[in-house]
């Protein structure tokens, strides 16, 4: 990008970052903001742009950006002109629109911030409902739909940003709804219990329109099952679907064995890594399997091989081993260092930071055991943390912790303490994440 053009983008992306960030600031949560009338008025006065395509929706607590991005990989693979929407990003903010895997242009970008500028500005904030500007998440969704349309994708495959019922992406008439696994997260706003959380996801379910899910503990299954016989909704669940799943893990690649009912032994590698993808991959055939059963396995085979998400079990480095995950709850993180574990020979280093809120006590007592020497750092400047809280409740389960606040120190000093010999694995944040993308960009050579 020209120096001219990289002001214009950064004066667009700035633009949309002014208004109201949920992702940022969780205290912003009201029932006056966390409701669908401004999502409906924007759609509608843009022409209603996501009633153009052929939508997948997905929800869930885990996964639902990995399974998007399998289902968006093998649709493109296919022939098939195919629209992703995801969140949050971690280096860019061009992740979150993706046409056919390839983020939109910072051209399309800013010329799509232009329109949305000029109709905000021209319209009394009185004509908003309830009198309030739109969220950026809000106005993300709005664009991810005129870029798709503008690039005429024929497929959109849209994750919702939070909960289901009220979330922005739920103005669509799906051709299918994908539920991944759901556990408590954001309870003060999507209910204390397994089951409201359940029901909101599942607010996302329409009439006479399938839902395939994937494994789901009995509570959150119960609530999903009443939810889709209330919509006349068939329903799959991969666990009642799968027949065989094996998983072989590699440094570079996860190889995936599965069969289906009634269908042969599929064989497939995956570019992200752990065993856990492997479930994700199949949910994501069995949703294509029905809905497009055209669709033949050397699509679904170059699909999951080029399937990528930055910032999930990302390889930096092999030598040293350096893998970077933006895992942050205990079950994500149990998981991560599953993965990490299978693939590195010894223990290491851990650098870890994850932002205020999180479940950091449990998720020290999980991956604590088993580094050698830890370092807590912060998860860059996005949202608040606390470093110093955070290292004490490691120094619980390991004396050998470092506390180095500046994420790219942090980075320095991993480096220096595994001599470039022992494997290093960073996680407890996406926004963490991205702090150690880029000085792993300058760094590691």
């Amino acid at each position: 990008m020209k120096k001219s053009n990289e002001l214009q983008f950064a004066k667009a992306r700035d633009y949309i970052y002014s208004f109201i960030n949920l992702e940022k600031d969780t205290s912003y949560f009201s029932s006056k903001l966390y409701k669908l009338d401004r999502m409906c008025f924007l759609l509608e006065r843009f022409g209603n742009p996501q009633d153009t395509f052929k939508v997948i929706h997905l929800a869930g607590s885990k996964a639902k950006g990995s399974t998007a991005v399998f289902i968006a990989s093998v649709l493109s693979a296919a022939g098939i002109r195919t629209g992703l929407y995801t969140s949050p990003h971690v280096s860019s903010i061009l992740e979150r629109i993706m046409v056919n895997q390839e983020h939109i242009s910072p051209g399309l970008f800013i010329s799509l911030v232009e329109v949305i500028k000029d109709f905000i500005e021209k319209t009394p904030l009185g004509h908003f409902p309830g009198a309030r500007k739109p969220t950026f998440f809000e106005l993300m969704t709005l664009m991810g739909w005129l870029a798709f349309k503008h690039e005429q994708c024929e497929y959109v495959v849209l994750e919702t940003g939070l909960g289901g019922r009220l979330d922005a992406t739920n103005l669509v008439k799906p051709l299918a709804v994908v539920l991944t696994p759901i556990e408590l997260e954001h309870e003060a706003i999507l209910g204390s219990t397994l089951e409201k959380i359940a029901l909101e996801k599942c607010g996302i379910m329409k009439e006479n329109t399938p839902v395939f899910c994937a494994n789901q503990n009995a509570p959150v299954k119960e609530v999903i099952i009443n939810e889709a016989a209330r919509k006349n909704a068939e329903l799959r669940f991969l666990n009642e679907e799968l027949e065989l799943l094996e998983v072989r893990q590699a440094i570079e690649k996860t190889d995936i064995t599965f069969t289906l009912k009634g269908l042969s032994k599929k064989k497939f590698s995956l570019k992200l890594l752990g065993s856990f993808q492997a479930e994700n991959a199949a949910l994501a055939f069995l949703a294509l399997h029905f809905l497009l059963p055209t669709i033949p396995d050397s699509a679904f085979k170059k699909g999951f091989a080029e399937a990528f998400l930055p910032g999930r079990m990302e390889v930096l480095h092999i030598k040293p081993l350096f893998i970077v995950d933006g895992a942050h709850t205990p079950a994500s993180v149990k998981r991560a260092l599953i993965c990490f574990k299978k693939v590195a020979k010894n223990d290491g280093v851990l650098l870890f930071a994850a932002v205020k809120g999180k479940k950091i006590a449990e998720m020290a007592e999980i991956l604590a055991p088993h580094f050698t020497t830890i370092i807590i750092s912060t998860p860059g400047s996005f949202r608040k943390s606390e470093p110093k809280a955070t290292y004490v409740v490691f120094r619980k389960y390991n004396r050998n912790v470092y506390l180095e606040k500046d994420p790219h120190s942090a980075f320095q000093k991993a480096l220096e303490l595994s001599q470039r010999k022992l494997p290093v694995f960073a996680t407890g944040s996406l926004y963490f994440a991205a702090e150690i993308r880029k000085s792993a960009r300058k760094l590691l050579i």
